[in-house]
């Protein structure tokens, strides 16, 4: 996927679940607060209200990797 982490403005209080389209594996969500600094793999600086998805460090085998959202 290339990125570890993807960052979904203004979702954080509208995803209630967020997953891989193609096994239904759950992906990891936080809310990023907008004060956290970015380091080393720890993502920050983010306007608030943003949804930080945990990607997985391994493409999935398939020829386009979709996210399916839940929300609220």
């Amino acid at each position: 996927m290339g990125a570890e982490h993807a960052h979904l403005r203004g979702l954080a209080d509208r995803v209630r679940y967020a997953q891989l389209l193609h096994d239904g594996s759950e992906l990891r969500a936080t809310r990023t607060d907008p004060d956290q600094k970015a380091w080393n793999t720890t993502p920050g600086g983010q306007p608030p209200g943003t949804l930080t998805l945990h990607l997985p460090t391994a493409r999935p085998d398939v020829a386009v990797p979709v996210v399916e959202l839940f929300l609220r």
